[in-house]
């Protein structure tokens, strides 16, 4: 499975969480781990996975991630398997918004296939990352994995 992860970062803790996604998805393919200033406004062909993540400011997202989506052609990602998460505040979503939501609702509008409900990971005030969230973040890739899989079409020849 081909994998491209993007990401929006200000402080560490998305990119952090980014890697740690990464890392759980590179064992069942590639995986291309992109700052969202960097990604390209066409998704790579043969990507069967995109997971997109962002912090939580102002009730969504931040500009880089607005900036990626508005690059973006319509159908850019009609049909790939996607999932997104954001970094937030412990605080109910109503009242802190969500940059997942936003990034779910960008993935929908372009067409993907959102694999997996959007994940929100949580950061104290310092801000620093809470405890547990990397291992709640790999433990949310390998599901988003499984999920995208059971999407990707078998390799011809592989069943005989």
């Amino acid at each position: 499975m081909n994998s491209l992860v993007i990401y929006a970062s200000r402080t560490g803790n998305t990119r952090q969480l980014a890697e740690a996604i990464a890392e759980t998805l590179r064992p069942r393919g590639t995986v291309e781990l992109l700052a969202a200033e960097a990604a390209p406004a066409a998704i790579p062909d043969g990507t069967d996975l995109v997971v997109i993540g962002g912090p939580t400011e102002a009730h969504g997202m931040t500009p880089p991630l607005k900036e990626f989506f508005d690059r973006l052609e319509p159908d850019a990602l009609a049909g790939i398997a996607a999932a997104g998460f954001d970094t937030r505040l412990r605080l109910p979503s109503w009242l802190s918004g969500s940059a997942a939501e936003g990034i779910v609702d960008h993935l929908n509008r372009r067409n993907a296939r959102v694999v997996v409900p959007a994940e929100s990971f949580l950061v104290t005030r310092t801000p620093a990352l809470e405890e547990g969230e990397l291992e709640r973040a790999r433990n949310w890739a390998f599901t988003v994995a499984v999920a995208a899989e059971a999407m990707v079409p078998l390799a011809a020849g592989v069943l005989g």
